[in-house]
């Protein structure tokens, strides 16, 4: 593993081609008022976009466009409300509001912070004692695990790093049966709804040493399910999983509920583990994501972190810089090179927003902390 700083992917050529495409896709344009306060699609991730933009391509007035969406979408919070969720909500808008404004000081910031400590507590004493929850109760797009995306970033804080704690313990004791069948669901190893997010939660935690009892042995545990549950092809291993609502059809390869959202999981828990085998089946699973046609990976029409393009992007950066594989740096600079689909809106999960940070991640030295709230690191 390599443990330098943040350095771009791509070569200095293909930097400069992809920032170039990234800076005119976002040429400058007047800030509504008042916007949609989630991240997935409304003004959240886009204060990301352009502040990262910021930090990749300086000088160049984005951060003003980064403070223009995030006060815009507080306004569309304030007047509208938000479901608690990372995605869709409070968690969301607050984890954009913490990376924006450096310190969590910006107007409207303390309350959404005060919001998420809330519930999350609220939710942890509900679900902490009872029947194994629905995977949705836990899960990172609108579940606990997505409010402890948020809260271990502000694990300095006190109430927040005890409100993290409340979240680890329902994960930790019920972590293993997330994976378990309830009656319209099927089984999902995906990060977004399945095994791998509050595995790649408990890990990321475990490495920053915020750790309560059982929870080593839960990531080891998790990691034994998805090695268990693998369904490995002619390129290597795979999770393909199933789809709620598809009849069975194999998922996407893609950050949300396929192979490479998975391999990232898996990374991060032999990372927390210490465990070289478990980094050596996250790497091999990546790059057989790579040598399989686009027909079966089925991502290559859609730009988006969740289910597309950018999102395979993203994880194939972090392996990349984490590995010090040039290989994993070569399948970057392709994905990268690739002209994206522009049916896209200007969304995180779906849209512009995510292509961006993802180009921007390959390109530029500026490390991409955004991809916390994927689970990515």
């Amino acid at each position: 593993m390599t443990d330098g700083k943040w350095t771009a992917v791509l070569s200095p050529g293909a930097s400069a081609a992809a920032l170039a495409r990234i800076a005119s896709a976002a040429r400058p344009h007047r800030v509504p008022h008042r916007v949609r306060p989630d991240l997935a699609g409304g003004g959240a991730g886009l204060a990301l976009a352009f502040h990262w933009l910021d930090r990749g391509l300086p000088g160049r007035g984005w951060d003003a466009f980064a403070q223009g969406y995030l006060s815009a979408a507080i306004r569309g919070y304030q007047r509208l409300g938000a479901s608690p969720g990372l995605f869709g909500g409070a968690a969301g808008l607050a984890f954009a509001a913490w990376s924006v404004s450096h310190d969590g000081s910006a107007p409207g910031c303390s309350a959404l912070h005060d919001r998420v400590v809330r519930e999350a507590f609220a939710r942890a004493r509900e679900l902490g004692d009872g029947p194994p929850p629905p995977a949705r109760a836990v899960d990172v797009v609108s579940g606990l695990t997505g409010a402890g995306a948020y809260l271990l970033c502000r694990s300095d804080e006190p109430r927040a790093a005890d409100a993290l704690r409340a979240v680890l313990t329902v994960l930790t004791r019920t972590g293993a049966r997330t994976g378990t069948r309830r009656p319209g669901e099927t089984s999902d190893p995906g990060l977004a709804h399945g095994l791998s997010g509050p595995l790649a939660l408990l890990s990321l935690a475990l490495g920053e040493g915020v750790a309560v009892p059982g929870q080593r042995r839960a990531v080891g545990r998790l990691a034994d399910m998805l090695n268990a549950c693998r369904t490995d092809d002619a390129w290597g291993p795979n999770w393909p999983g199933t789809a709620n609502g598809h009849g069975g059809r194999t998922v996407r390869a893609s950050w949300c509920r396929g192979s490479p959202g998975t391999a990232r999981a898996l990374w991060l828990a032999g990372a927390a583990l210490g465990e070289k085998p478990l980094r050596d089946l996250a790497v091999r699973a990546l790059k057989a994501v790579h040598l399989r046609p686009p027909g079966e990976r089925r991502i290559d029409g859609d730009p988006g972190l969740c289910h597309g393009l950018a999102g395979l992007l993203q994880i194939t950066s972090r392996f990349a810089h984490d590995t010090g594989d040039p290989a994993l740096a070569s399948a970057a600079g392709r994905l990268a090179a690739a002209p994206f689909p522009a049916n896209a809106g200007p969304g995180f999960l779906d849209g512009a927003a995510g292509v961006v940070l993802a180009v921007l991640s390959a390109a530029t030295d500026a490390e991409p902390e955004w991809d916390r709230a994927l689970l990515l690191a």
